[in-house]
C-alpha cells in the first residue's frame, strides 16, 4: 500500500481523526516490538561471528597440533623400528674382540630401556592425539551449529526488517493523512489557483494553442477540496475558450458552464473570427441566449492575413454587443481591413472596452463606438498612419496607446476634447498628439518605455508631457521595452556591482517631469534599473524645494535597490511598496 489511504486532500477531523491516531499509535507500538525483536538478532549475530571466528581459530590450532603429534608418533615409530634392527646386530661371537664384548655388552642394556621409553612415549602420544581427535570434532559440531544459529538470526532479521518495512509503510500511509498540504488555507489555495490560471490564460491568449485546456477546469477535477476552492472562486471561470468538435459543430455547453460559475461576472470569451461568424450553427439559438444573458463580457477576436475578408455584414455573430472586444492580429505585418473593421462596428458598436493589437481601422466612420470607456492601440510591427480620431469619443475614461515609430503615428485631424478621460498611457512617440488632445479630468499617467528607441531624447517630448501633468497625481513609469546595456555602477559600499541597465533610467525622466507635476503623489516604477541612493537623494531634493512628502512610491521588478535602500525609502514617504526586486542582476 501506498500513498494517502484517505484518498483526500481534507484534513482528517472529528471520529476520522482519532481513529487514524489510534491506528497510527498501534502500529507504531508493533514497530517498537519489532525493532526490539531486530535489536536481539542482530545481538545473536554479533555474537555467532565472534564465537564463529574464536571456533575457527581454536579447529586451526588444533589440527595444526594434531598433525604434529602424528608426525612425532611417526618418528617414534621409525625409531623402534631401528633400535629393533639394531639389537639383532649386537649380539657377538665368543672369539669376538674385547672390545666389540664391551660394546655388545653396552647396548645390550641401553637398547632395551631407550626402545622401552619410547613405547611408552608412542602409547602417550597415542592417547593425546585420541583425544585432539574428539576435540577437532567437537568443534567442528560447535562451529557449525553456530553457522546454524547464525543464518537463522540472519533470516529472522531479514524477514523482521521486511515486515517492518510493510507496518512502516502503514504508519506512513496514516501519517500521509495529516501531511502539512492539508493544512494549506482555503485563501492560500485560491491564491495559487487565480496565478496560475493567470498565466495560462494570459499564454494561451498571445500563443492561441488549439490544444489548450482550461485550467481551471483541470484543477476542479483533481480532489473534491480542490474543487470546492475552484468552485467558489467566480473570477477563475471568467476566460472562456471557443472551441470546435471534430465534425467542426460549435459546442457551447463549456461556456455556458463557465459563465453560470462566473456568477454573471465580467466574462471574456476566446475565438476567431471564423468560428464568430459560421455558415450554420446548430446551437445557435442557445448561444445567442447565452450571451444575452451575460452581464458584461470580453470578446478576443484573433485574426489571421489570410482571414482578412469576414462574412459579410447581413450575418449577425453570435456574441452580439460584448462590454469588451479585443482584436489581435497573429501577422509580422498589421491589418488594415476594410472587411474586419465595417462588421466590427456594425455588430458591436456597444462595446464598452475595444483593444486593438496590430490592427487599425481602415475607414472614417461617425463616432462608431459611441459608448467607449477604454481604448488600447498596441502595435509591434510598422504601419501607415490611420485615423484616431473616430476612437476617441467623449465617453472614454481610459486610453492607451503604443506605436512602433513615431512616423506612423496616426492622424487626429483637429483638437478633440477628452472631458472624462481619467487615465492615459502613451510612449514618449506620442507626445505630438497630446497637443491636439484636451484633458480636464486627467489624474493617471503611464509613460512607458517605445520598442525602438531611436527617437528617445528627452527633450523633444518632456516639454509637451509635462503640459498635461499639472493634475496628474499619479505616475507610472515602465521601462519594460528599454533596451539593456552592461554597465557598472557603485553601490553604497563603494563596491563596484554589475548591472543591466536601460539607456535612459527612470530616475532621470522623473527629474526632468517633477516640476511640471505640482500635485504628484504617488510614482510606480517597474521593469528597470532604479539606483536606490540616487532615488533617495531625489527624495530629499523634493523635500527641501516643496517641502512635499509622496504618499506611495511602488518600485516592482527593478534593478538597483538594496535592504539598506529598502529601510532609507521607507522613511521618505508615506508607504513604500517593493516586489520582484532586487540588488543587483
Amino acid at each position: 500500500m501506498s500513498g494517502d489511504i484517505t484518498r483526500s486532500n481534507l484534513l482528517p477531523i472529528g471520529k476520522e481523526a482519532h481513529l487514524l491516531n489510534t491506528l497510527r499509535t498501534q502500529k507504531s507500538n508493533e514497530l517498537a516490538l519489532i525493532d526490539e525483536k531486530m535489536l536481539k538478532d542482530q545481538q545473536v549475530v554479533v555474537a555467532c561471528d565472534l564465537a564463529i571466528g574464536k571456533l575457527e581459530k581454536s579447529l586451526t590450532k588444533a589440527r595444526e597440533m594434531h598433525r604434529v603429534y602424528q608426525d612425532h608418533s611417526a618418528n617414534i615409530k621409525n625409531t623402534l623400528r631401528t633400535i629393533s634392527f639394531s639389537s639383532t646386530r649386537t649380539v657377538v661371537q665368543p672369539d669376538a674382540p674385547e672390545p666389540c664384548k664391551e660394546l655388545s655388552t653396552l647396548l645390550g642394556h641401553e637398547i632395551p630401556d631407550r626402545e622401552k621409553k619410547l613405547r611408552s612415549e608412542s602409547v602417550e602420544l597415542a592417547v593425546f592425539c585420541d583425544k585432539l581427535d574428539i576435540t577437532i570434532g567437537n568443534l567442528e559440531e560447535d562451529l557449525r551449529c553456530t553457522y546454524h544459529t547464525r543464518a537463522i538470526a540472519l533470516e529472522t532479521l531479514n524477514a523482521s526488517k521486511n515486515h517492518r518495512a510493510d507496518i512502516q509503510g502503514l504508519v506512513d500511509n496514516i501519517q500521509s493523512c495529516f501531511r502539512a498540504i492539508k493544512k494549506v488555507p482555503t485563501e492560500v489555495w485560491a491564491e495559487i489557483f487565480r496565478l496560475r490560471v493567470e498565466e495560462d490564460d494570459r499564454h494561451f491568449l498571445s500563443e492561441d494553442s488549439p490544444e489548450r485546456r482550461s485550467t481551471i477546469l483541470t484543477l476542479s477535477h483533481v480532489c473534491q477540496p480542490w474543487r470546492r476552492v475552484a468552485m467558489g472562486i467566480p473570477e477563475l471561470w471568467r476566460t472562456a475558450h471557443w472551441r470546435s468538435g471534430a465534425n467542426g459543430n460549435i459546442k457551447p455547453d463549456m461556456i455556458a458552464f463557465m459563465r453560470e460559475k462566473s456568477n454573471e461576472g465580467p466574462f471574456t470569451v476566446v475565438t476567431n473570427h471564423g468560428q464568430l461568424f459560421p455558415s450554420s450553427l446548430p446551437s445557435t439559438h442557445d448561444v445567442l441566449t447565452m450571451s444575452q444573458s451575460l452581464q458584461e463580457y470580453t470578446l478576443h477576436l484573433l485574426v489571421e492575413r489570410a482571414e482578412e475578408k469576414m462574412a459579410p455584414p447581413m450575418y449577425q455573430p453570435i456574441f452580439f454587443s460584448p462590454s469588451a472586444l479585443k482584436v489581435q492580429v497573429q501577422a509580422t505585418e498589421p491589418l488594415r481591413s476594410t472587411f474586419l473593421y465595417r462588421n466590427l462596428v456594425s455588430s458591436f458598436s456597444n462595446t464598452k472596452k475595444l483593444t486593438f493589437i496590430n490592427f487599425f481601422p481602415a475607414l472614417a466612420f461617425n463616432e462608431p463606438f459611441r459608448q467607449l470607456t477604454y481604448l488600447k492601440i498596441d502595435t509591434v510591427t510598422d504601419q501607415k498612419q490611420y485615423n484616431l480620431g473616430q476612437l476617441l469619443v467623449e465617453s472614454l475614461e481610459e486610453l492607451h496607446l503604443a506605436h512602433n515609430k513615431s512616423s506612423n503615428l496616426p492622424s487626429l485631424g483637429h483638437a478633440i476634447s477628452l472631458p472624462n478621460l481619467k487615465k492615459l498611457g502613451i510612449t514618449p512617440l506620442e507626445h505630438v498628439l497630446l497637443g491636439q488632445l484636451r484633458f480636464s479630468a486627467l489624474t493617471d499617467l503611464t509613460i512607458s518605455y517605445p520598442r525602438i528607441d531611436d527617437e528617445m531624447d528627452t527633450a523633444p517630448w518632456i516639454k509637451s508631457v509635462g503640459a498635461v501633468l499639472g493634475d496628474v497625481t499619479v505616475l507610472r513609469l515602465d521601462w519594460t521595452n528599454a533596451p539593456r546595456v552592461n554597465s557598472t555602477f557603485a553601490t553604497e559600499l563603494q563596491s563596484p556591482v554589475s548591472a543591466t541597465v536601460p539607456t535612459i533610467d527612470m530616475l532621470s525622466v522623473l527629474r526632468k517631469l517633477q516640476p511640471y507635476a505640482t500635485h504628484l503623489e504617488e510614482v510606480e516604477f517597474s521593469d528597470g534599473y532604479l539606483h536606490g541612493i540616487e532615488l533617495s537623494g531625489f527624495l530629499d531634493e523634493v523635500l527641501e524645494v516643496s517641502a512635499a512628502i509622496f504618499k506611495r512610491i511602488t518600485i516592482a521588478r527593478c534593478i538597483g535597490i538594496s535592504r539598506t535602500d529598502c529601510e532609507r525609502l521607507s522613511q521618505q514617504v508615506e508607504k513604500l511598496r517593493i516586489f520582484d526586486t532586487s540588488h543587483q542582476a
